[in-house]
């Protein structure tokens, strides 16, 4: 059969080679091991699982290990939903010397003469001022861009930059162990905030110099190193549908019958006196179809984001 034009309708682009197949929509949450970067983990993915189009919703340094979470085909939509979500990590600040890189990978400067060991009250005392909304200084090695140039690259070429201090929230900092001169953090925490930071600046609190010697992500939203496969044993089974990012956001549930208003980005009727928030999401039959937006005042919805 063919089209108007007389080409062949069996979905292959002009140039005659085949329609690329979109990947899969849903989520890869993998354990990343340590000494290798985020970008590296995905692309090994990409060869292997023969998938295309991957994204990574937050990267982990080389140093650091844990939750690495991937997205593919049309969960690509909700990426930066999931980059902005909240995460959890474990470190290990080093007391004693200081690094340019805030972490163990940079240059390391013993501090001199060797400091008093504080003890663990003065410690958990100094971690205090760093929950809540604080001002933090990003690091010298970073991805953030200052003028236009990244400053990490700015910095290997013996250039480097000091952003501006910026708002990161903290919601929760513990400490959990203490053996001079180690001590092992609990960060839960908002987008923008780099652990490594937090090493840094306690080491400077306690007159002492710090660094990050160990980061594990422990969590991304909802989900933990539970959800998490090794680099090596992942497979395409182990995708989570993006349900599993998004059970715990709003959600509205659409009859079935109106499934397909929803595909053609009709406007439906909200439920009496359902709030009016944003994200929400359109559920229907336990799939996440939409992402939707309130009109009318609230007492109607339609598609804003299409997911399915």
């Amino acid at each position: 059969m063919s089209d108007a034009h007389g080409q062949a309708a069996d979905s292959r682009p002009t140039d005659g080679k085949p329609a690329q197949e979109e990947s899969p929509r849903g989520l890869f949450v993998i354990d990343k091991p340590s000494g290798i970067t985020s970008r590296k983990a995905l692309n090994q993915i990409e060869r292997r699982l023969e998938l295309d189009g991957i994204g990574h919703c937050g990267s982990l340094d080389p140093l650091a290990t844990g939750v690495l979470v991937l997205v593919s085909g049309k969960a690509r939509k909700i990426q930066d939903l999931i980059v902005k979500g909240e995460k959890g990590y474990d470190m290990t600040v080093t007391f004693g010397a200081t690094s340019d890189t805030d972490d163990g990978e940079g240059e390391i400067v013993v501090t001199d003469p060797p400091p008093e060991p504080p003890e663990r009250e003065a410690v958990e005392e100094a971690l205090k001022a760093f929950q809540g909304e604080v001002m933090q200084v990003p690091p010298t090695y970073s991805a953030l861009k200052v003028e236009g140039k990244r400053m990490h690259s700015e910095a290997r070429k013996g250039r480097p930059v000091k952003a501006e201090p910026r708002p990161v929230v903290i919601h929760e900092v513990q400490l959990t162990r203490y053996e001079w001169p180690e001590a092992d953090v609990v960060i839960r925490c908002g987008p923008g905030t780099y652990a490594r930071a937090v090493a840094r600046d306690l080491g400077e609190a306690l007159g002492t110099g710090g660094y990050m010697s160990r980061l594990v992500r422990t969590r991304v939203g909802p989900l933990t190193l539970d959800d998490a496969v090794s680099l090596e044993e992942l497979e395409r089974g182990d995708m989570l549908g993006i349900e599993a990012f998004l059970k715990d956001h709003a959600r509205l549930n659409v009859p079935l019958t109106q499934r397909h208003l929803l595909l053609r980005g009709q406007t439906l009727r909200a439920p009496p006196g359902f709030p009016i928030v944003d994200p929400c999401f359109a559920w229907v039959n336990g799939e996440v179809v939409a992402h939707i937006a309130f009109v009318n005042g609230g007492t109607h919805f339609r598609t804003k984001r299409l997911l399915v």
